[in-house]
């Protein structure tokens, strides 16, 4: 078992109690509300170019190649004559054999990285963007400092996630948004210094906590795994969950 999946079937039991298999088949709803790499083929070879999908790289997408090619169409050049002949009006077509782009970009130590693109001293991460001090990461798109989180959109400092988004220091949490400072909290948005909670909006320092009202250790927990052990079978089962934290603020109902 590689690491990737090891640390998707850690995750998945240390949240669900449920160890989900095949991290590859759980793609489509782990990217569902994260930006996704665009697999776009090398203009210089069949080899996929994985690029953010941003406003930055919208123009220049067409042009683009794998970080070693560019390094050998980097030693092409212009003649002198095309060099002196050059204006703006002339310039894009003059540079019809130069001008390739890639948006590989490779700092530091990197270990077993697999469709990604821009990556900083990361390990074991899979297809997405911006693997920054990451490690065990899957289907997220710039997670910084984190570990073991699936699905996530601008996660930093967190661990044992998956689909948190928009949020820092979260530890043990699933479908999380605009939160920090949270630990092992379920579908919650913009709260901070949370512990054991569900539901919450707009909430600080709650525990043992469901819809912003604390319920004591023993009745929270009765609660929670009632309703884990639901979401834990329909994942299973259709490889997905219909709610999440963005529709739930938007009137769907039902697990």
């Amino acid at each position: 078992m590689d690491e990737i999946e090891r640390a998707f079937q850690e995750t998945s039991f240390i949240l669900l109690g449920k160890k989900l298999a095949g991290v590859e088949s759980y793609r489509e709803w782990l990217l569902e509300n994260v930006s996704k790499a665009l697999h776009i083929k090398s203009q210089a070879s069949d080899n996929i170019v994985y690029v953010p999908d941003i406003l930055f790289f919208n123009s220049i997408k067409k042009n683009m190649v794998t970080l070693e090619e560019s390094l050998e169409l980097g030693k092409k050049q212009l003649s002198e004559n095309d060099a002196k002949m050059i204006t703006l009006a002339n310039a894009s077509e003059k540079l019809n054999g130069i001008k390739y782009v890639t948006s590989d970009v490779m700092l530091g130590n990197n270990q077993d990285l697999r469709k990604t693109s821009t990556f900083m001293h990361a390990q074991h991460c899979l297809d997405g963007v911006w693997y920054i001090y990451s490690k065990c990461d899957a289907y997220c798109f710039w997670p910084r400092e984190s570990e073991y989180c699936f699905g996530g959109h601008f996660l930093f400092a967190s661990n044992f996630s998956m689909k948190c988004y928009n949020s820092v220091k979260l530890a043990r949490c699933f479908e999380l948004s605009d939160c920090s400072n949270c630990t092992d909290c379920y579908f919650c948005h913009n709260c901070e210094n949370l512990n054991n909670c569900m539901f919450c909006f707009n909430a600080k320092s709650l525990r043992y906590a469901i819809m912003n009202v604390e319920l004591g250790r023993e009745t929270y927990l009765k609660i929670k795994n009632k309703i884990i052990g639901e979401i834990a079978e329909k994942i299973e089962k259709n490889k997905r969950l219909e709610l999440n934290i963005y529709n739930l603020g938007g009137g769907i109902h039902g697990i």
